[in-house]
């Protein structure tokens, strides 16, 4: 099994000879961090609340570069000099945790490598355990199908509908967004108004569109997401399309895109140097989807035969 170094350029890591966190398949252990600056020198003086703080952004970081997130975190254990600072203390991991309620544990030490230090925090994840945003974008004008896809009905149900069912099956709790913050922008509008309007780390996008799109087909996708490191896109016959995930950390890189005007979802994934995901040939006909009346027809045909 292939180790990832993670590394937060602090001077200790190389003289003692130790990584931030280490991700081992789908498994993340971040080391015992403390409010060190890469001098380490102590952050915020002995104010236990503000070390925590910065302590957690820190663990975020090297979670994140290891492809996971504060929400995949199944365990933490914190070492405090004064078990008097533990409700302060854990005030701070309940506003950082919340509802992820990891275990956790939490000891008094007798004293940390720096007199200045009053916490030190361990975590432990597992790649993809805490789930994801699932968004369902479906603001698009539909230029070419002349009027509201989402609302265009395909057997017993509206498309909406059928990507919802996809998405439950999925495990998944879909959220539709009809109406982006700032219009005529494209999927990259939707994609920005998913990031606004959520708390998680990442977010899993599906176009109203594919009627033909199974649960299954989205568990595989987001098995492979989270497997690796980085935002992924699946491939399709004409470039990348959906589904696809982001991380919060690639808000900055869609706004940047948006106040340019580049709008194109192929530009943003080339930006982002995406992943990309080829779906196994027997799943491929699932990603079929509706943009024009032709495309309609075809696919009451399909439905029919199924």
């Amino acid at each position: 099994m292939r180790r990832q170094f993670i590394s937060s350029g602090a001077k200790w890591e190389a003289k003692v000879g130790y990584s931030r966190a280490i991700r081992a398949g789908r498994h993340v252990i971040v080391s015992g961090t403390t409010a060190l600056d890469v001098k380490g020198r102590a952050i915020a003086g002995q104010d236990v609340r503000a070390q925590a703080r910065r302590i957690f952004d820190i663990i975020a970081d090297a979670l994140a570069e290891a492809g996971s997130c504060l929400e995949d975190v199944v365990r933490t254990r914190m070492y405090v000099v004064d078990i008097a600072d533990s409700m302060a203390l854990g005030q701070v991991h309940s506003e950082v945790f919340g509802q992820i309620r990891p275990a956790s544990t939490m000891v008094e030490v007798s004293r940390l490598i720096d007199p200045a230090l009053s916490v030190e925090i361990e975590a432990d994840a597992i790649a993809g355990s805490g789930g994801s945003d699932a968004v369902i974008l479906a603001g698009g004008k539909a230029k070419r199908m002349g009027r509201d896809k989402s609302r265009i009905r395909l057997g017993s149900r509206m498309l909406l509908g059928h990507t919802r069912v996809a998405v439950v099956d999925a495990g998944f709790k879909p959220r539709v967004i009809a109406t982006d913050l700032q219009l005529n922008l494209g999927p990259l509008g939707g994609i920005a108004t998913a990031f606004h309007s959520t708390r998680h780390s990442r977010v899993l996008f599906l176009g109203c569109d594919m009627p033909f799109l199974s649960g299954n087909l989205i568990k595989e996708f987001f098995a492979a997401a989270t497997y690796g490191v980085g935002p992924i896109f699946t491939l399709h016959k004409k470039g990348v399309g959906f589904p696809f995930l982001l991380h919060r950390s690639d808000l900055a890189l869609v706004e940047k895109q948006i106040d340019r005007g580049s709008l194109s979802l192929q530009r943003l994934a080339k930006r982002l140097k995406a992943r990309e995901w080829q779906p196994p040939a027997t799943r491929v006909p699932e990603l079929f989807n509706i943009n024009t009346p032709a495309d309609l027809a075809e696919a009451k045909r399909r439905f029919k035969v199924a």
